[in-house]
């Protein structure tokens, strides 16, 4: 058997368009999560918020209770259709979860989010599957690393998708990427956006979004030019204190000027 094609096929397969805000990038883990509705969204964050308030040495734990009042004031929910919406939601996020390929191990799982969600007048209840809390142990709200309680509530259509592209990148000094790249890692690709119709439809509203989120990423984004014409993008990650104290000079984003640039572009 091919393993790279048993993979591919798992993280990618044919029938499916997975998009760049559907992928899961973990130090040693990559995978690829259910497309999530907003609500479905909120609903996956407000449990793991539950995990990350009890004591590290209940990591095998699986279940967390939460005020039903509480709840649906996290989801948004008009009093009108509170019902309906409640159990028709539980019904379609109890079917989502997340295809993951552990690179040490060099092994394949296909897990649900949740074992079971219970509610009742007072309390909500859910149980996360099992095979979900290695996994869950990434996400804590104040990790350095990848933050998904976070990042599944960025609301911009991109925001998550550019999230993604410059994550990776973060400490490693500057990184260029061509126009074409962008726009297919953006899934973007068919789209006949001007760069200037890129900048303010996708990337400045999608880095305004992930700078409101967290104060310890800083951002240096602008173009790279070929005469006149902007053949690429180019950009700087930094996270931590590091970010912290630029963040205190520049607490909102920007997009930098092309003198700004520390080192000549490749295009």
């Amino acid at each position: 058997m091919d393993f790279e094609k048993l993979v591919a096929a798992a993280l990618k397969p044919e029938e499916l368009t997975v998009k760049p805000n559907q992928i899961i990038r973990l130090d040693g883990f990559i995978g690829r999560r259910d497309p999530l509705t907003e609500l479905q969204q909120k609903m996956i964050t407000a449990a793991i918020s539950l995990r990350h308030k009890v004591d590290q040495l209940e990591c095998n734990r699986t279940e967390y209770t939460m005020a039903i009042g509480d709840f649906l004031t996290i989801c948004d929910f008009r009093q009108e259709d509170i019902y309906f919406h409640l159990t028709n939601e539980i019904a379609k996020v109890l079917k989502k979860g997340v295809s993951l390929y552990d690179e040490m191990n060099k092994k394949l799982t296909r897990t649900l989010w949740f074992q079971a969600i219970e509610y009742d007048e007072k309390t909500i209840t859910f149980q996360f599957a099992e095979k979900m809390l290695p996994l869950l142990a990434y996400f804590a709200p104040n990790a350095a690393e990848y933050q998904l309680a976070k990042q599944l509530q960025y609301k911009g259509k991109h925001t998550l998708a550019v999230f993604n592209i410059i994550w990776p990148w973060r400490s490693k000094g500057l990184t260029e990427l061509s126009i074409p790249e962008l726009m297919r890692q953006l899934s973007l690709e068919n789209t006949r956006y001007s760069y200037g119709q890129l900048k303010l439809r996708v990337l400045e509203p999608s880095l305004e979004e992930i700078y409101s989120w967290d104060d310890s990423i800083f951002v240096r984004f602008g173009p790279a030019f070929s005469g006149r014409r902007v053949e690429g993008v180019w950009f700087e990650v930094v996270i931590g204190d590091e970010a912290r104290e630029l963040r205190k000079h520049e607490p909102d984003f920007k997009f930098s000027l092309p003198e700004e640039k520390l080192v000549k572009s490749k295009f």
